[in-house]
């Protein structure tokens, strides 16, 4: 590789830098093309430039809107990533992590669950990786085989996640209480109600603690601890709940946010089924006019 080389390849990587941060997508991508086609010609196979430039290639393609049209440069760039020696593992684990995103957006979800796992197997051996990063893919697994019918497969990776970010924040910070939420509903929608309630309680209970009495995730956990009481019949427990999580979010803003009209419907739905039609549509109404005010 010739110096020239070096430093054009350089300068085209500056320059597509600055289109992309000035918005200027389309110039950036023909300049990025340039720059990848440059590396292939400049720098040996397995080069971690041609990683790179096919990387911000591919980047320029999703951040346009064109996931597909970004798929094959990042899964080169990721093939590289892989085989180099010594690895990148940061780079290796953020390329997987990528993949994993764009597969699961364009409904390629196994493939998506591949790229997750490799990204896990990875970042396990990070030590400085923000447990954020290895939760939120946690989750995301979980979310998919939840997604596609393979809902068994899903606790595991709930369960993880509650561990990675127990062990790094302590078993009462907000974070830990959102896994906990997600585990919960998890259980609700098995059915599995005796640990969807212990799960919520203890998610609330973390709220409560840490969060003020108006955050619009108490508002969150009060609903979703309703709707346990609601599938199992108990309507008492229920209603307290969701009038309060009402009561919470009205609190919150001025104009609550959309799950607030859920909360109302649900709320509603438990209404009719004790025969109070006309509370319900009142209710309703009344949420409708709170989040058009």
């Amino acid at each position: 590789m010739g110096k020239g080389d070096a430093k054009l390849w350089a300068i085209l990587n500056d320059k597509l830098d600055m289109l992309r941060s000035s918005g200027r997508l389309p110039e950036a991508i023909r300049v990025a093309e340039a720059a990848a086609e440059l590396a292939q010609r400049a720098f040996p196979a397995g080069d971690r430039a041609r990683a790179l430039s096919l990387e911000k290639l591919g980047q320029l393609h999703d951040q346009s809107g064109n996931a597909a049209a970004a798929k094959p440069y990042l899964v080169s760039a990721h093939e590289i990533l892989e085989a180099g020696e010594p690895p990148d593992l940061h780079a290796t684990f953020r390329s997987a992590r990528r993949l994993g995103i764009l597969c699961d957006h364009l409904g390629e979800a196994d493939e998506g669950l591949r790229y997750y796992e490799k990204a896990i197997l990875v970042g396990i051996d990070l030590p400085d990786l923000p447990y954020g990063d290895l939760g939120t893919i946690l989750n995301n697994i979980a979310l998919i085989y939840r997604n596609s019918g393979r809902q068994a497969a899903a606790e595991p990776y709930y369960l993880h996640a509650l561990q990675v970010y127990e062990k790094q924040l302590g078993p009462n910070h907000p974070d830990v209480a959102s896994v906990l939420n997600n585990l919960a509903v998890f259980y609700t929608n098995e059915r599995r109600y005796p640990e969807a309630e212990t799960t919520h309680l203890r998610a609330l209970a973390i709220r409560e603690g840490a969060l003020p009495p108006t955050h619009s995730d108490i508002a969150q956990s009060k609903c979703n601890l309703a709707v346990v009481y609601h599938s199992q019949g108990d309507y008492a427990r229920a209603a307290e709940l969701y009038r309060a999580s009402l009561q919470t979010w009205e609190k919150t803003m001025e104009q609550p946010a959309a799950d607030y009209e859920i909360v109302a419907s649900n709320y509603a739905d438990l209404l009719r089924s004790l025969g109070k039609a006309r509370q319900a549509r009142q209710l309703e109404s009344r949420a409708q006019k709170k989040r058009r005010a």
